[in-house]
């Protein structure tokens, strides 16, 4: 019975050390690719938003606030998600990966990248929506309805 018992607590304290060496990871992979101070950056500036519209709350206010912010706080929300889609290894791999200068310059550039991506995206978006309306508009019997009045 002791063997049992013995056993059982090993499985769960071997359990208990491989969740918590993937969460290491997962923080450190966070860490590492700068999502954690995009977070902090993001309620930043949702702070100040709100500033604007309550000109007439001191800056103490606000300081107080974000100081509950913390990069600890965001982790442990995205610590389920990464779990979900990569193993250990995955994540010992992607650690490596972005401590490299090529995975430092990724991250750098990642922000740029997806800004100009969906820049040139809604372009594309608007002159396909252009060239579906002529192309129906060119075919007999199609009429493009009637714009829309606003109320």
């Amino acid at each position: 019975m002791k063997k049992i018992i013995v056993a059982f607590v090993l499985l769960i304290g071997v359990t208990g050390f491989a969740q918590t060496s993937k969460e290491a990871k997962i923080k450190e992979l966070i860490e590492v690719t700068g999502v954690s101070k995009m977070a902090v950056q993001g309620a930043q500036q949702f702070v100040n938003t709100y500033k604007e519209n309550y000109k007439d709350i001191p800056d103490e206010f606000w300081n107080g606030f974000l100081k509950e912010v913390s990069t600890e706080e965001f982790s442990k929300l995205y610590i389920p998600i990464y779990s979900k889609y990569y193993t250990e290894s995955d994540l010992d791999e992607l650690i490596k990966f972005y401590k490299t200068p090529i995975g430092q310059k990724t991250i750098s550039n990642m922000p740029l990248i997806m800004n100009e991506s969906m820049e040139v995206g809604r372009e594309w978006g608007q002159n396909l929506a252009k060239k579906l309306i002529d192309k129906i508009n060119e075919q007999k019997g199609y009429q493009s309805p009637p714009p829309s009045k606003s109320k």
